[in-house]
C-alpha cells in the first residue's frame, strides 16, 4: 500500500521526482584525431581554395586576362566568406592572401592588399545584413565594391607612373569580378553546407 504525504502525493512519486532531479544530461562523446583533423581541413578550404587559385593563376599559363582574373577570384572569395563564415577567413590569412598575391602579381604596390582587407572589413561588419539578403541585393553590393576597387587601383597606378593611365584594363577587371561573382557564390555556397563545413566532419 502507497504511503500518502500530506501534499497528496504518494512517497514512491516523491522519490522518483527527487531522482529524477538529479539526472545530469547525456555527455557528448570527445572528437577522435580524425574528426579534429577533419574539422580542421573543412575550416581551411576557403582560406587553401584563395592560396590555390593564386598560385594557379600566376602560373605562365598564357590566358587573356589572367591577373585580373586573379584578382576578381580572390576579390569574390574574400567576400562570401567574410560575410558567411567569418571565422574561416580572418583578418591575418586576408592580409597573407593580399601579400601573397602582391608577390606574384605586377599591378600598383599595395593595391591588391589594401583592397582585400577593406572588402574583408566591409563584408564582416556587415555579415548579417549580407547572410540575410538575397543573392541580387549581394551581388549589387559586390558590384559597388568592385566598382569603387577599379577606380582606386586606377588611381593608384596612375600615381606611380606619373600619368593617367588607360582605364580600359580597370574596366575590364571590375566587369569580370561582377560577372564571375555568380558562379563563385553558387559554388560556395554548396561547399559552405558541404566540404568546407567544419559541422559536418
Amino acid at each position: 500500500m502507497a504511503v500518502i504525504s500530506r501534499s497528496g502525493r504518494s512517497a514512491d512519486a516523491m522519490v522518483a521526482e527527487h531522482s529524477g532531479s538529479g539526472i545530469r544530461p547525456e555527455i557528448k562523446p570527445r572528437a577522435s584525431l580524425r574528426q579534429r583533423a577533419d574539422a580542421g581541413l573543412r575550416a581551411a578550404t576557403p582560406v587553401g581554395f584563395a592560396f590555390l587559385s593564386t598560385l594557379v593563376l600566376s602560373a605562365p599559363l598564357g590566358l587573356p586576362g589572367q591577373s585580373e582574373l586573379l584578382f576578381s577570384v580572390l576579390f569574390g572569395t574574400v567576400f562570401f566568406w567574410s560575410a558567411q563564415r567569418p571565422r574561416q577567413m580572418p583578418p591575418w590569412a586576408v592580409f597573407a592572401l593580399g601579400l601573397f598575391a602582391e608577390m606574384v602579381t605586377f599591378g600598383a604596390p599595395g593595391s591588391i592588399l589594401f583592397m582585400l582587407l577593406v572588402v574583408h572589413g566591409i563584408a564582416h561588419l556587415g555579415r548579417h545584413s549580407l547572410t540575410a539578403a538575397s543573392f541580387l541585393t549581394t551581388w549589387a553590393i559586390l558590384s559597388v565594391l568592385a566598382t569603387i576597387s577599379g577606380v582606386v587601383q586606377w588611381t593608384m597606378a596612375s600615381v606611380e607612373a606619373f600619368h593617367l593611365l588607360g582605364p580600359a584594363p580597370s574596366l575590364f577587371q571590375t566587369t569580370l569580378t561582377i560577372g564571375i561573382y555568380p558562379i563563385l557564390s553558387a559554388v560556395f555556397a554548396w561547399a559552405n553546407r558541404t566540404v568546407a563545413n567544419p559541422e559536418r566532419a
